[in-house]
């Protein structure tokens, strides 16, 4: 197999809205490089990238693909990232390790949802930008309308370098604006030199104008000579088209049809000549440990190694395979490396070039290169790779927060140990995907991106690890407090023949401030209960209250005092006592006016203009207390204090109200009391269920 160089590799990440063809476009590219023989379609299941049951079931792209191709001479390492926003966490994965991007975009609908997010992050992380018209042999495809939305919401430094020829069924090629040359695309996809047509080259003249214009403001030299009216070279044009693409002052627009293998081929041509290569892209930060230092990392392979893991695929009978992008350094089959984030070293295995689910062996991996390694036991997504001797540590990948849960419960009742070993394995998979066991409410909660993901979760456990769950609306975490002041006697007398029991306690409750919490005073005088039973009669009002009193949830914000009581120089003991004390928390709560509290969160929702009146309806509709309002990027950013039990799904209700649009973040605010029609039908269902279970 043929060795690159540093300078030959370019990283590139394909990024997008669901269904804009990105990994169509891939497929095409895969074919025109001579890497297939032939095209495959996500309709059939048959592309390289959309290789897993999962993503062949609902033909969408689900996880991050890794490929490459070779053209010109120049290996691309292309990453294909899935465009549902409930696989946002791959997306960001994949735009970490590259160092240029193609936005594909739609002929037919432009800048759409995912197109905005891919966006956002590519310009987060300062990524030079090929923007891809897709799709434009589609009934009703538009290239203006794509120019025009991409300029109105992206940047105005979006720039087409071709020209349409025809439009939707009637596309067949373009006009290069460099050379003002017409292409007509055969059915091989190569382009064929054709007259440019009489009516399209006044628009064409005006677009070349425009080209040029903005290429030539990156070269000083140029300038002088565009004013003087001296005609530039191709070379120069070409050369000043990378410079602003490189310092992201021109996103230049190529035109395709994945399915028709039409533009392809100059899309490789561009990303050829526009992208950087790990030599040319802005430097890598690392830290120095020992020095505790930030340094400029150097795609040097004779220097101390420094590696990222972006990504971890788990693989029937090969084991788990790290995603590897080497910043510095090299990696070698076989020899020693020093995981700094988990502190500990592994061994290099076998190492591959990825294509889709096929591998090819290599032995090095050089820097700015990118591949993967088999069976790194300690390592996981987001770990840095480096030498003991000379410790650097990369900036991991963030991650959203996830913003679903359910309570995921198996079918069959001892699978539970199971499925959170494999939940263990999805999250290594996929981060976004967490897990948290709830011993108060006794359920595990399953949290993630949106319904679609977790969907997926629960295909893999039965695939993949053979359990089988369900997902159920979580419980709510209520809370019950005390409103009023009481006092009450405890007396647990039992007499069964030989020794019995007795306890008697006088509980005094009170409420305290919220968030207080539990006080227990002793007030006892006179020895009435002897010191050595009090703590038991305290560890039983703390059983009792974790129990509660209206709904089984616990009883918080309380003071209980013991003032007096009476024993039984044979028949008290601890055990006794304690159940005295339950007994009297009982019997005073019950006097203090106990009422339901319920969680209250704060939540942050980004919303579009034109959607604002909409949220913030739906907001108060669900008992939401608006606080205010600020500009956002993209619209306004709404905070609202609201209960927990009113954002089940959120999620998807939000991307419902707002086409897509709508962000929100939340965090636990305080604890509020339950509107009494609410608290009756909670505390009406846990007697239910109460009953239910005897």
């Amino acid at each position: 197999m043929k060795e690159f160089r540093t300078d030959q590799i370019r990283n590139i990440v394909f990024v997008g809205h669901g269904g804009a063809g990105k990994t169509s476009l891939i497929e095409s590219i895969l074919f025109d490089a001579g890497e297939t023989s032939r095209i495959g379609l996500t309709t059939e299941g048959t592309t390289v990238m959309d290789h897993s049951p999962d993503e062949v079931k609902r033909k969408i792209s689900i996880s991050l693909g890794l490929g490459h191709a070779v053209w010109r001479d120049t290996r691309l390492n292309i990453i294909d990232t899935p465009g549902y926003d409930d696989f946002h966490g791959d997306m960001l994965a994949g735009i970490r390790v590259a160092d240029g991007a193609v936005l594909v975009m739609s002929g037919l609908a432009g800048v759409e949802v995912g197109t905005e997010r891919a966006w956002s992050a590519l310009q987060e992380r300062g990524v030079p930008v090929v923007i891809a018209a897709n799709m434009l042999d589609k009934e009703h495809a538009d290239f203006h309308k794509v120019i025009d939305s991409a300029r109105r919401i992206l940047s105005d430094k979006v720039i087409p370098i071709q020209m349409p020829l025809g439009k939707g069924a009637s596309f067949q090629g373009f006009i290069d604006l460099f050379t003002m040359t017409a292409y007509s695309m055969g059915a091989d996809g190569q382009p064929k030199e054709v007259a440019v047509p009489d009516d399209a080259r006044p628009e064409a003249e005006v677009a070349r104008e425009a080209l040029i214009e903005a290429v030539a403001t990156f070269d000083d030299a140029l300038v002088e000579k565009y004013l003087d009216g001296q005609e530039l070279s191709i070379e120069e044009e070409l050369a000043a088209l990378k410079k602003g693409v490189m310092q992201r002052g021109i996103y230049p627009v190529v035109m395709t049809s994945a399915t028709h293998n039409t533009g392809v081929r100059r899309l490789l041509d561009t990303l050829v000549v526009c992208l950087p290569s790990p030599l040319e892209a802005p430097k890598e930060v690392a830290i120095y440990r020992q020095a505790d230092a930030d340094i400029d990392l150097s795609p040097d392979s004779e220097k101390p190694l420094c590696a990222l893991v972006f990504k971890t695929l788990s693989e029937a009978h090969v084991g788990d395979l790290s995603l590897i992008r080497v910043y510095q350094g090299k990696l070698e089959h076989g020899h020693e490396v020093y995981n700094i984030t988990a502190d500990h070293s592994e061994k290099i295995g076998s190492l591959f070039l990825l294509q889709g689910k096929d591998r090819q062996e290599v032995h090095t991996v050089v820097a700015g290169d990118i591949a993967a390694a088999v069976k790194l036991r300690g390592t996981h997504t987001g770990n840095t790779l480096t030498t003991k001797s000379y410790p650097l540590e990369l900036t991991g990948i963030k991650y959203p927060e996830p913003i679903l849960a359910e309570a995921i419960v198996p079918k069959v009742k001892g699978d539970e140990d199971k499925v959170a070993q494999a939940l263990h394995k999805i999250h290594e998979e996929d981060p976004t995907i967490r897990t948290l066991v709830d011993s108060e409410l006794h359920q595990q909660l399953l949290y993630g991106m949106g319904e679609l993901q977790l969907a997926v979760v629960v295909d893999k456990l039965k695939r993949k690890h053979g359990v089988e769950v369900e997902l159920r609306k979580p419980r709510i975490p209520f809370r019950e407090t005390l409103r009023a002041k009481a006092e009450a006697q405890g007396r647990h007398k039992k007499q069964t023949g030989g020794r019995g029991q007795f306890g008697d306690t006088w509980i005094r409750l009170e409420p305290l401030p919220r968030g207080k919490g539990y006080e227990f005073e002793d007030a006892v005088v006179g020895g009435s209960v002897p010191g050595k039973f009090i703590p038991a009669v305290d560890k039983g009002i703390q059983e009792a209250a974790e129990r509660g009193v209206l709904a089984g949830y616990r009883v918080v914000d309380f003071k209980a005092t013991l003032y007096d009581g009476s024993h039984h120089s044979v028949d008290s003991s601890e055990a006794a006592f304690k159940m005295a004390g339950i007994l009297g928390f009982h019997a005073a709560a019950e006097k203090c006016r106990p009422v339901l509290l319920e969680p209250i969160v704060e939540i942050d929702v980004t919303v579009p203009d034109d959607h604002m009146g909409d949220v913030m309806g739906d907001l108060s509709s669900k008992r939401g207390k608006i606080l205010g309002m600020i500009p956002a990027t993209g619209g306004q950013s709404v905070k609202a204090l609201i209960p927990q039990a009113e954002l089940y799904r959120y999620s998807t209700h939000l991307r419902s109200l707002t086409q897509g649009r709508g962000r929100f973040t939340m965090k636990f605010s305080s604890y509020e009391e339950v509107p009494r029609d609410q608290a009756e039908k909670v505390i009406g269902e846990a007697k239910a269920a109460r009953e239910k279970e005897s």
